[in-house]
């Protein structure tokens, strides 16, 4: 089989809903690129929290140079982009379309979910201590007044002390399962989502003769795709077994299975 051609749905999409044609269309596109975007959310969040796992693993394996405060830092970092990321994906509305729903999570699964809610709106997103956390607060304030005598003299010193927890180690474990499950809903949900793109696009051709010649406007570019030219240039710069993973190789032999790619961002 060989390819003829690729068109940016994405792209259509974005003309179609300006000139006011095919609805439907246009919102069964934006539900596929949702669900791949959703998709990465997931899969970084829980990335995040497996990293969580290996940097605290490594700390009581092998000695460090790096501080007790610099792995704080950079737990705590990982473990709020985690919260953030799921949150995302399952209920922050914007302009994607929401997919995922908590009709099939269980019981301990909506916990969970909520938990990670209020994690995100009342403690991450805006200031809040987590006292009702399952596993304690995250934040702990005390204004404390210390009394001294310095001879005959009274004295008196008022200070203000914070503590943070990095992150929740139950909790963090419980997430990592509900994403799981989460990337598990979503993957099941593909094929359809792309089948409704198809079906959509033929219903469109026969009501829109226009449109099917219409599509040679909106071929994919991969070089535009890209984030950088440097970004396209790795791509594709070799065959090699490692840049078979990456997008032009996987384009070229029709597979995109997982379009995921990285590469170095100079300094400014």
């Amino acid at each position: 089989m060989r390819v003829v051609g690729r068109i940016d749905l994405t792209s259509l999409a974005r003309h179609l809903r300006d000139s006011g044609r095919h609805a439907a269309l246009v919102k069964a596109i934006d539900r596929a690129a949702a669900a791949g975007s959703i998709r990465e959310d997931l899969r970084t969040a829980l990335d995040a929290l497996r990293q969580i796992v290996d940097i605290q693993d490594r700390s009581f394996s092998e000695p460090s140079e790096n501080s007790r405060h610099d792995e704080t830092v950079r737990t705590g970092a990982l473990f709020t982009q985690a919260v953030v990321l799921y949150a995302r994906a399952t209920e922050t509305q914007g302009d994607r379309p929401k997919l995922l729903g908590e009709a099939k999570l269980d019981p301990d699964q909506r916990a969970t979910h909520e938990e990670a809610m209020d994690m995100r709106n009342k403690v991450i997103a805006h200031f809040g201590r987590g006292e009702a956390l399952f596993d304690g607060p995250l934040v702990k304030e005390a204004v404390v007044l210390s009394l001294y005598l310095d001879g005959d003299h009274r004295k008196t010193r008022i200070g203000a002390y914070t503590t943070r927890a990095a992150h929740k180690v139950a909790f963090s474990a419980r997430l990592a399962t509900l994403l799981e499950t989460r990337l598990k809903e979503i993957a099941d949900r593909y094929q359809r989502l792309f089948d409704a793109v198809n079906a959509e696009l033929e219903a469109a051709g026969k009501a829109d003769p226009g449109l099917g010649p219409d599509l040679k406007r909106f071929e994919f570019d991969v070089d535009a795709f890209s984030a950088s030219p440097e970004a396209a240039e790795h791509l594709c710069a070799s065959a090699s077994p490692e840049a078979a993973e990456h997008l032009c190789a996987q384009l070229d032999d029709d597979v995109g299975h997982d379009l995921d790619y990285a590469v170095p961002v100079p300094k400014p």
